[in-house]
C-alpha cells in the first residue's frame, strides 16, 4: 500500500494539513481547469482519461489517456507535492515508475529542479496543478474532510473520541477550538498590516459572500475593484460576473448563492451604507465586555448578542444576508479582523456566536457526542473545534 504523505500548508485562516491523497483526487475527478493545459515544456496537454487510480505500490494512475502536442500517449501517472519527491522517493530507480509518462506536481518549483528521469532515463512530461486550481487548497482539504464527517460511524477515531469522558472531549474540543481563534486571529492581523481596516473589510465581506465555493474568484475582485469603485455609480454586476467567468463554481449551487446574486447584495448594500466599514467599527465598539468563561445561554444574555446581531444586520448589512451567513461573516471575519485591530477582545463573542453555514454532520456528531444539548447549546466554539478535529487528518 502507498505511504501517507502529508504536508502542512499555510491556508486563508491559518495552516492546515493536505494528504497526498487529496491532490490524487483532485487529478482524478479532473477538478481543475483543464482547458488549454501546458506541461512544463510548454507543450499542449489533454487528458482523455485520468487513468485508473491505483492504491497498490508503483505509479499512482495506471494506463491514463493522454494528449500531448496532438499525439496519443498512453501510459501511467505520478502525483506529488514537490518534483523533488520523485527523487526522495527514489522512483528513478524503480522499475515500476519506467511507464509514467506524466508527472503531476502540486507546487511548481522555484527553483530548476533536477530533472525527472524513469530507470530508463526517459523523461516524464510534468504538469503543475496549482497554477490551474478552480479553489484554493483549503477548500479542497475542506471537502474532504466534510466528506469523512459524513461517514463519522465508522471512524475508529470517533469511535475512540467518544470513548473518553465528557470532560476530556469538552477539553480536546475546548483547545481546538483555542486553535482556530488564534489562525484566524493572526490571519487577520496580516490581512490588516497589509491593507488596512477599510480594504480588509472589503476583502472578506466579499470573500465570505462567495463562501465556500466561490471564495476565490470573489477574493480576486475585491483586490481588481476595491471600495472606491464599488462606491461610484458606474459599477456593473454583470461585468464583475463576466471577469470571473471561467472559474465560478456554479453546477448545483442554489440561486440565492449564485455569485451574480451576491455581487448585487453587495452592489446594492455599498450604495446604501457607502461608509459601512466605519459605522460596523462603532457598531462593534458597543459591545460590552463579558467574561468569556460563562456559559453560552449566559454569556448570550450577558452580551446581548441577538440584539448585536440585529444590529449588525440593520445598520450594516441592511438586511440582505441571511442569518446563517451573517453568522459566518462575522465569525469568520468581523470578530478576527476587529480584534485584530484592537477595537473589541472578540474571542468570547466569537466562541458562543451563533454557527454559521456548517455541514449538517457538524451538529450531529457534538450531539452525539454528548457536548451540545439544551443546557449547553450548539455554538460557533464548538463547531469550530469539531471541525478542527476532522481537518487535522488533511
Amino acid at each position: 500500500m502507498h505511504a501517507e504523505y502529508i504536508e502542512e500548508i499555510q491556508g486563508l485562516y491559518g495552516p492546515f494539513t493536505l494528504t497526498e491523497r487529496v491532490v490524487q483526487k483532485i487529478w482524478l475527478r479532473q477538478d481543475f481547469a483543464t482547458e488549454e493545459l501546458l506541461t512544463g515544456s510548454r507543450k499542449a496537454l489533454a487528458v482523455k482519461d485520468p487513468g485508473r487510480w491505483n492504491l497498490q505500490e508503483g505509479p499512482d494512475f495506471k494506463e491514463a489517456q493522454l494528449l500531448i502536442d496532438g499525439v496519443p500517449v498512453v501510459g501511467d501517472v505520478e502525483v506529488h507535492f514537490n518534483v523533488s519527491d520523485w527523487h526522495q522517493h527514489e522512483h528513478e530507480r524503480d522499475s515500476n515508475f519506467d511507464r509514467v509518462v506524466l508527472h503531476v506536481v502540486l507546487h511548481p518549483e522555484r527553483r530548476h529542479p533536477n530533472p525527472v528521469r524513469t530507470s530508463k532515463g526517459q523523461a516524464p512530461e510534468v504538469l503543475y496543478l496549482m497554477p490551474v486550481l478552480n479553489r484554493d487548497l483549503e477548500s479542497y482539504a475542506m471537502d474532504e474532510a466534510l466528506l469523512e464527517l459524513e461517514q463519522q460511524d465508522e471512524l475508529e477515531w470517533v469511535e475512540r473520541f467518544l470513548r473518553k469522558p465528557l470532560e476530556q472531549r469538552l477539553s480536546i474540543l475546548q483547545g481546538q477550538a483555542n486553535v482556530r481563534w488564534a489562525q484566524k486571529l493572526s490571519y487577520a492581523s496580516k490581512r490588516l498590516q497589509q491593507s488596512g481596516w477599510e480594504t480588509a473589510c472589503h476583502e472578506y465581506a466579499l470573500e465570505v459572500l462567495g463562501y465556500a465555493r466561490n471564495r476565490a474568484p470573489m477574493l480576486r475582485l475585491a483586490a481588481h475593484y476595491p471600495l472606491p469603485a464599488w462606491r461610484s455609480a458606474g459599477i456593473d454586476v454583470d461585468e464583475l460576473f463576466a471577469a470571473e467567468a471561467s472559474r465560478w463554481r456554479i453546477a448545483g449551487l442554489r440561486p440565492a448563492n449564485h455569485p451574480r446574486r451576491r455581487l448585487g447584495q453587495y452592489r446594492e448594500m455599498m450604495q446604501t451604507h457607502p461608509d459601512w466599514p466605519d459605522r460596523l467599527a462603532d457598531c462593534l465598539k458597543k459591545i460590552p465586555r463579558v467574561d468569556a468563561a460563562l456559559p453560552t445561554p449566559a454569556f448570550r444574555k450577558a452580551v446581548g448578542l441577538p440584539k448585536v446581531r440585529s444590529m449588525l444586520s440593520e445598520l450594516i448589512f441592511s438586511n440582505m444576508i441571511g442569518e446563517k451567513r451573517l453568522n459566518t461573516l462575522v465569525v469568520d471575519a468581523v470578530l478576527p479582523l476587529a480584534s485584530a485591530a484592537g477595537m473589541i477582545d472578540g474571542k468570547g463573542c466569537w466562541m458562543h456566536w451563533n454557527p454559521g453555514d456548517r455541514p449538517d454532520a457538524l451538529p450531529r456528531f457534538l450531539k452525539h457526542s454528548g457536548v451540545t444539548h439544551r443546557q449547553r447549546p450548539q455554538s460557533n466554539g464548538w463547531n469550530q473545534g469539531a471541525l478542527a478535529l476532522f481537518l487535522r487528518r488533511h
